[in-house]
Formats: C-alpha cells, sequence, structure tokens
C-alpha cells in the first residue's frame, strides 16, 4: 500500500520540480542547504516496512519536526548565553487517551545542561559528506545525483537547484547502513522530500498554548555490557538488572530469578565467546536470553509434511532449463524493494511459524498477480480453521497442509478477519466478504541453490522450512552471514519466508523474514549462507500458485 501511496506522491509533487533545473554543471554551486527550511517527508524502511509520514521546520536556532500526521511534535530550541536555558531546551508533545480523557495532550520540557546541550533536529544529511556523481532521471524529472559510500555505511542523495531562488532542495535520500550500537544490524530505508520552502513562519515553534512540565531526571549509569565478564558475579548482576528492565521481565519467585539469572549468564558466556572469534554473523543478549529450552521451542512449531507429500503444481523448470538460466541471474535479488513483503509479525508464544510462511507466500504471490498491490492476508485465519487439515493451531502446523486448506477455503485480509492473536480462537472464515482463494504450491527442486534463486526472483517470496533446534545459536542471532555445520538439512522444525538473495565479501546468502519480531536479527530479518544448503534451507522450499 506505501508503494502505491509513493507513486501519489510523486505525481503530486511533478509539477513543482520540472523546469527548475540548472542543466550546465559549470552552473551547479556546491550542495548546500539553506539557513532555514521545511518540508514534507515519507521516510520508508525497506528492512522492516515501517513508513513514516513527517514535517519539518528548521532555522538556525531552532527546529520541529511532527510525527504521525501532527500527533507527536519534538520541538528544540538552542540555548541562549547569560540565560537560564543557557544550554537550550526542548519540548515533546504527544496524545494520551485514558478511561477519564481522549487524545489530551501532554507536553515534556526537558532542560539541556554543560555535559548534555540540547542540539537541534537534522533530517536532512550532511553536505560534506557527499561527492558528485552526475545527473539521473528519476520519477519527477532529470535531478543531480550525490554519493556518499564507505565499507559500513552508503548513503545516495538525489536534489536539484532551485534556479527561482539558487537553493538545493532535496528529492530522495537512500541510507544503507551499519549499527555499531546493535553491532551488525543493516538497515535500508529511503526518503522522499516534498513541499520544500526556504521560509519559516516562526510561530510553529511556540509552545505556550501547551502546559509543560519538567522530565524526570535521566539515568547516569550509562553501561556498555560488551565490556562486561560472564565470569564476574558484579558484572553479571549489573547486566541482568539492564537486562530486566530493558525487556520488562517480572519473575514470580526467587528461585525462578535465580533460574533467569542463570540462563542468562551462561547465554552471556555464549555470545561473548562466539563474538571473540572471527565469525561471519555475530550473536547478541536478545529477548530470548533468559528464556528454558522448552519456551524457545514455542517460537516454532513447524511439523513435517506427511512422507511422499508433493505440491500440487509441478516446478516449471528442468535442469537443463536451470542451468541456462543460471548463467544469467542477477547477483542480487530483494522482493521488499518490489513490494512484494509485509512487515515482519511476532508469533511469540504461539507455534504458528507454518502460518507466517505461508502465508507470506501467499501474500507475494497475489501481489505479483494484481500489478503489485501488496494485501496483508489474516494467517489468524489458518491457525483458527485449519485443524481438520492436518494443523494444531498454536500447537504446530505444516506448510502443505497450510495450503491445501487454502486451496478450499482461500485466506481473508487481516483488515476484515482481524489481526493475529498469538492464540487460538473461534474459525470466522464463514463470514467473510472477500477471500483470495490460491489454486495451489509448487515444490522447488530439492538442494539446489541455482533453481532457489530463479524461483524466488520468479514466484518469490517461498516459504522454506529450516532447523532450528539442532544450533540454537539463531536465536542469539544479530547480524552477518549465518551458517552453522551442526545444522542439519533434515531436522526441520521452524518455516521462515525467503525473500532474496545477496552477496557480501564473497559469501553467498539468502535473505530470510523470521517470524520473531522486528526486535530480533536484521529488523526481523537474517542472512544464512548458501553453503551446504545451510540449516536444510533448500530442502523444502515451496511457492504459491494463483
Amino acid at each position: 500500500m506505501f508503494f502505491f501511496t509513493l507513486k501519489i506522491l510523486f505525481l503530486l509533487t511533478i509539477t513543482s520540480v520540472i523546469g527548475k533545473y540548472v542543466q550546465s554543471d559549470d552552473e551547479r554551486p556546491d550542495l548546500k542547504w539553506p539557513k532555514k527550511y521545511t518540508f514534507q517527508a515519507t521516510k520508508v524502511s525497506l528492512t522492516s516496512g515501517l513508513v513514516e509520514d513527517i514535517e519539518f521546520w528548521r532555522t538556525s536556532k531552532k527546529s520541529r519536526v511532527d510525527y504521525n500526521e501532527g500527533a507527536v511534535k519534538k520541538i528544540a530550541i538552542k540555548g541562549k548565553r547569560r540565560t537560564l536555558k543557557s544550554f537550550g531546551v526542548k519540548y515533546e508533545i504527544h496524545p494520551e487517551t485514558t478511561e477519564e480523557y481522549l487524545n489530551e495532550l501532554f507536553c515534556i520540557r526537558t532542560n539541556g545542561t554543560a555535559t548534555n546541550r540540547v542540539n537541534l533536529d537534522d533530517l536532512l544529511p550532511d553536505e560534506g559528506e557527499f561527492e558528485y556523481r552526475g545527473k539521473e532521471y528519476l520519477e519527477t524529472g532529470l535531478v543531480d545525483k550525490f554519493a556518499y559510500e564507505q565499507t559500513e555505511s552508503q548513503k545516495y542523495l538525489w536534489a536539484y537547484l532551485d534556479s527561482d531562488n539558487s537553493s538545493w532542495i532535496p528529492v530522495r535520500l537512500e541510507v544503507i547502513g551499519f549499527n555499531g550500537w546493535l553491532e551488525q544490524l543493516k538497515e535500508h530505508v529511503v526518503t522522499y522530500y516534498t513541499n520544500f520552502k526556504t521560509e519559516v513562519d516562526d510561530s510553529v515553534f511556540d509552545v505556550d498554548k501547551y502546559d509543560c512540565g519538567d522530565a524526570p531526571a535521566p539515568e547516569t549509569n550509562n553501561i556498555n555490557l560488551s565490556n562486561l565478564d560472564p565470569e564476574i558475579d558484579e558484572h553479571v548482576e549489573i547486566a541482568f538488572n539492564r537486562y530486566k528492565l530493558e525487556f520488562n521481565r517480572q519473575y514470580s519467585s526467587e528461585d525462578e530469578h535465580a533460574m533467569r539469572k542463570s540462563i542468562f549468564q551462561n547465554n552471556m558466556r555464549k555470545v561473548n565467546e562466539h563474538n571473540s572469534k572471527g565469525s561471519t554473523y555475530r550473536l547478541a543478549l536478545n529477548k530470548f536470553s533468559d528464556r528454558t529450552q522448552e519456551e524457545k521451542q514455542k517460537s516454532k512449531g513447524l511439523l513435517r509434511r506427511e512422507p511422499g507429500e508433493i505440491g500440487t503444481h509441478p516446478f516449471p523448470y528442468d535442469k537443463k532449463k536451470i542451468a541456462e538460466l543460471a548463467e544469467n541471474l542477477p547477483t542480487d535479488v530483494d522482493l521488499r524493494l518490489e513490494g512484494f513483503v509485509s512487515p515482519v509479525k511476532d508469533q511469540q508464544g504461539c507455534g504458528s511459524c507454518w502460518s507466517f510462511g505461508t502465508t507470506s507466500a501467499t501474500e507475494g504471490a497475489l501481489a505479483r498477480s494484481n500489478g503489485g498491490r501488496l494485501l496483508r492476508l489474516a494467517n489468524q485465519a489458518l491457525i483458527d480453521c485449519a485443524w481438520g487439515f492436518g494443523n494444531n493451531g498454536c500447537e504446530g502446523g505444516s506448510d502443505t497442509a497450510a495450503y491445501r486448506w487454502m486451496i478450499e477455503y482461500g485466506l481473508p485480509t487481516e483488515e476484515e478477519y482481524g489481526f493475529y492473536k498469538d492464540n487460538d480462537g473461534f474459525c470466522n472464515i464463514e463470514n467473510m466478504t472477500t477471500i483470495y482463494p490460491i489454486k495451489g504450491f509448487t515444490d522447488v527442486t530439492p538442494f539446489s541453490v541455482e533453481a532457489l534463486k530463479i524461483a524466488v526472483m520468479n514466484h518469490g517470496p517461498l516459504s522454506v522450512s529450516i532447523d532450528v533446534g539442532s544450533s540454537e545459536k539463531l536465536y542469539d542471532y544479530n547480524g552477518g552471514v549465518f551458517y552453522d555445520p551442526k545444522c542439519s538439512p533434515e531436522k526441520l522444525d521452524h518455516e521462515v519466508s525467503l525473500v532474496g538473495y545477496g552477496e557480501v565479501d564473497g559469501e553467498e546468502y539468502w535473505i530470510v523474514k523470521n517470524s520473531w519480531g522486528r526486535d530480533w536479527g536484521i529488523d526481523g530479518y537474517f542472512h544464512i549462507s548458501t553453503r551446504d544448503h545451510a540449516c536444510g534451507i533448500a530442502t523444502e522450499p515451496t511457492y504459491v500458485v494463483i
């Protein structure tokens, strides 16, 4: 849906752009933003599907940014010398709703200090980082392209020089980056700018109409967990207390607290030991770090298909055709960029992975068949209704049973059926007004990297089964290309979605969407090596036929 919105956005802005470009390189001054400006923007995370609408104002002394159609407002004002606010002040205005009031606005004021001065928000990139790369056509017309390229961070900016006032006007910013705080967490974010103006009404920074109260004193105990030693009790205590606060953990007894702390300490050891070696991937403490093996089992849920059970439609490429197509395959494919992948969800304590993998494959096939329109389908319908086909709701299910139920009944949208509930529910399929049926599903040639690449490029996303239990390290994954020889190509216990492939430092990998939430892995995704068909990812891949 948001890709459709962006197309409309481009059409609305095109008339304000065309005809204002400076065509000669000799006339092009250095890239530099005006001293004051305002704009609207749509920020799209291609790794998570998150879309933000933003409005921004900035002068040399003040900034304001509005999110979510103005629901949240953040205002920053630089300090004035020899005043009570010499280190600056910032305000945040947001709505709250309780049983007593509806959408009441609250304002929180935070005064800067000598060690923590208030800085203005900066939603445009630093001009000095970029090098000019020539002109390029976008949907808005001919613009100038600038680039900043480093090993761990790449930024690409498209802008044009407005001949009316000699100001650079940003059009689009693409950031592909490395997050040091989360170690190897990568991001891919595109921001589209519209309605850029160089006049700012100072009244937008007024906060007089809000009853602003002071924010609570900030925490001063800043701890870098990576420097803590799991063999030192005091360090473990510090890390575990921070962990409980971060993940809102509350335990029922002292015995449980001691048990959870012991599990956490063992995971500290595992993470530190792994990350001290030269591995292609990194581990981190996360929401699984105090969980038992039994509790972790609930984050999976795949039941193996019956022996001899095969797809309803044959794979349309024989060995000769696969070899022929493999010669011209692109080096990377990412179906998120094509709008075929819905946002990551969290299955939580329900063993429903089988429903997420098959639903994602169905959403992609449906988007391919209707001109790119991505609909969010209700995997909760599979959990509630597919028992008669061999699935057991939150106690597990198979991809083939899910597909056979969809052949019979189809899938409704989340909007009509309801969102994922993390529990079994009453089946409501007969009350749906719109159902999207499938004709069947196809098994991709097993244990063939080339066949899998062709399938994901032409028919994906794919639903793929993997082995998590034999390794256990995937639970702690935090970035890089995962590979663990302990994984089995046969002991498949978790269903995920294959959405692309790529290569880094000579290592080819699959891009996989998981169902453990966006606070896990790379914004909910992981990269896994194509070597040895790691963790069984090429054992039983399937895609949907619409």
